[in-house]
């Protein structure tokens, strides 16, 4: 008869939450633990190559070295509980290459950039130990918060039916489909207004 392994406890009640925005020199100066936990929480399909090509190390020293980069960290005493991280989209950029809109979306206006419109949410992560408690909710929160963009934009597999229901539950709207990088599943693009 399997065993079901019991979950792991989430923080102590009075535990101590810390969260902190990184600027792309101080990620850049020690990327270590930002691959570590990364690589923890997808230990599992590190195989697929969403996670491997390009790396999750190269994709975050490509952003970390772009305007308007932002990482904001959540630490529950101490220990590192997730993370989310994005950059101001220049006027020329691959980030919609491929995009698909749906019914009703106007794809070129959709896709158009223009200096400052949208800052591209790259990666939201929360350690497993950590899920259920709000992790992502603050980062997010930090991260959006104070940005000139017009506009947040995101790109969820479509697989990962989990984060959509999040971020459409919380303001975000699906406007179409691409693939970001070549062989990676097909992800959801999602767009959210910084602005009223």
């Amino acid at each position: 008869m399997p065993v079901t392994p019991a979950p792991t406890a989430g923080p102590a009640p009075d535990a101590q939450w810390h969260l902190e925005n990184l600027r792309g020199h101080e990620v850049l100066a020690d990327p270590t633990p930002w691959i570590e936990a990364y690589e923890t929480v997808y230990a599992d399909s590190l195989d697929l190559p969403d996670h491997r090509n390009p790396t999750f190390g190269e994709r975050l020293a490509f952003s970390a070295a772009r305007p308007g980069f932002r990482l904001t960290a959540c630490r529950v005493d101490g220990e590192p509980a997730g993370f989310a991280y994005g950059y101001t989209l220049p006027t020329t950029t691959g980030w919609w290459d491929g995009f698909e809109p749906q019914p009703g979306v106007d794809a070129e206006e959709t896709v158009r950039e223009r200096p400052g419109r949208t800052l591209a949410l790259c990666e939201v992560l929360v350690h497993h130990r950590f899920r259920g408690f709000g992790v992502a909710r603050r980062t997010l929160t930090l991260l959006l918060g104070g940005r000139r963009e017009e506009r947040a934009a995101a790109m969820v597999a479509e697989t990962n039916t989990r984060a959509l229901d999040v971020f459409l539950d919380n303001g975000w709207r699906h406007v179409g489909d691409a693939a970001p990088h070549p062989g990676w599943r097909r992800h959801r693009g999602l767009v959210r207004p910084l602005r009223p």
